[in-house]
């Protein structure tokens, strides 16, 4: 009887430690690799000029992180991330139904100002006690549009795509819960650098000359599901 039980007691303290709630991720030596998947809510904010035309200057959208970190780099780990997303923001006005009649009834319409970012650069990731600590820096190309309505009519809507490069920077707060996974909480910069023009008087007539640069600074607050592995 005594046997059996010592020889389980041993094999228990030669296993080591056993992870937190599975979360073998806090546990692993910063020379080993890691690892990071996330999938994250966006609450988007022009900073730039972007807010001449959407008031509030808010907005909503998705993103998507690939990390590996690969490398210890004194206190940390380093590797390289993929960040991929799409965030909107929108501004409604109402327009008479029937041209050129009072009664007419207002349809409202939404003037949509969007962008797509692709984006890889380096990343580091710091342990520290219960929480990953993640931030990077990155560029890639940025797809902007901006579709103004001018009437009760979508099919009048005057359009504006761009092709950018763009850079971007970002810091996220990890927190595994069970078994390499959990949320982050984070916030991302981005910078646009687009020359091209758009109208932005939004009651301006439609074919009226572009006068302003709006794909320009963004900022969102994230929050993410995220597994290590």
């Amino acid at each position: 009887m005594l046997v059996p039980s010592a020889a389980l007691l041993v094999a228990v303290f030669a296993a080591g430690p056993v992870a937190p709630r599975g979360n073998k991720v806090l546990q692993k030596d910063l020379g080993e690799r890691v690892f990071t998947v996330a999938a994250s809510a966006r609450m988007g904010i022009l900073i730039g000029s972007g807010d001449v035309v959407i008031q509030p200057p808010l907005g909503f959208g998705f993103g998507l992180k690939l990390a590996y970190y690969a490398l210890q780099l004194g206190p940390m780990r380093f590797g390289f991330a993929f960040h991929g997303g799409h965030s909107r923001y929108m501004r409604s006005r109402f327009f008479a139904a029937g041209i050129g009649d009072a009664d007419a009834p207002m349809t409202r319409r939404w003037s949509v100002l969007s962008h797509t970012d692709l984006a890889f650069g380096p990343h580091f990731q710091v342990p520290a006690g219960p929480l990953l600590i993640e931030f990077g820096a990155g560029g890639g190309l940025g797809i902007s549009s901006w579709r103004r309505a001018v009437d009760a009519e979508p099919g009048h809507d005057e359009s504006t795509v761009a092709y950018n490069g763009l850079v971007r920077a970002d810091l996220t707060l990890g927190v595994p819960i069970r078994n390499n996974q959990g949320i982050a909480l984070g916030v991302d910069l981005q910078k646009y650098f687009s020359q091209t023009r758009v109208v932005t008087d939004l009651a301006a007539p439609a074919g009226a000359k572009p006068d302003s640069v709006i794909f320009d600074l963004t900022l969102a607050v994230t929050v993410a599901y995220q597994m290590w592995f």
